[in-house]
This record gives C-alpha cells, structure tokens and sequence, in this order.
C-alpha cells in the first residue's frame, strides 16, 4: 500500500507542478502529499511552501503550432487554393458582385478574410452559383 500511496502522490505533485521545471518543489508536494495520504502529516504546508510559476508560461506551452497554409489539405478538406479558384471563375463569368455578397455573407471582404474552417461553404457556394448564372 505504501508503493500504490507515494505513486498517487507523485502523480498529483506532478500535475501540480506540469511544466514549472522546479523538480524540488515537486517533490516536496509530493512527499507532503504522500504524508496526508498515509495521515502522517499535521497540514501539507510542503505543497505551498514554494509558489508556481506564473501562469504565462503554461498558456504559451498550450497554444497550438501555426497552421501552415501552404500544407496539402485532407482528402475531404477544401483548400484555399480551391476556394480561389471557385471565385477566380465567378469573377471570370462577369459575377463579381454575387462573389462580393458571398465575402460577405461570411464576413471577409476578400478571400484572406475567409476562415479556414468556411472554404467548404464558400467554394459549393461560388459552384452553386456558377451553375445557376
């Protein structure tokens, strides 16, 4: 039992102190840990003994990579590049202010204005379009 309790109490330690790098803060919130665990200890002031680091660091370490738009879409994603060419064509037929309302109908006033997670309804939007000029 005594195993199974210091493992809980370095796994909580652990997500306690997630990327502060201070392993010695670590460790002692988790023996503080492990005391109350085991009831051994009278407060676990070893836990706030040491304050965290701030908070921006972990805020950044969460931040997703960039989107790298020159990237080769799924099979069934939509790419920028497609959406440009289904405008490219509304605007070669003499469409241009249905290719306007279509911006605006998802807020951009240009093709780097669209979200990438709208090229899909944009592009079968200008087809719709095309088909029906």
């Amino acid at each position: 039992m005594s195993e199974a309790s210091r493992a809980i109490a370095l796994q909580h330690a652990a997500s306690v102190h997630h990327g502060s790098g201070d392993s010695e803060a670590a460790l002692a919130t988790a023996e503080a840990f492990h005391s109350f665990i085991v009831g051994t200890a009278e407060a676990p002031a070893a836990a706030a003994a040491k304050p965290a680091k701030p908070a921006a660091k972990k805020a950044a370490a969460k931040t997703p990579p960039p989107v790298d738009e020159d990237a080769e879409p799924a099979a069934d994603e939509v790419s920028k590049e497609q959406v440009g060419e289904a405008i490219e064509k509304m605007l070669n037929a003499n469409l241009r202010p249905v290719a306007i309302k279509l911006f605006a109908k998802y807020g951009a006033k240009s093709l780097s204005g669209v979200k990438p997670e709208d090229y899909a309804a944009v592009k079968q939007d200008a087809d719709d379009a095309l088909l029906n000029a």
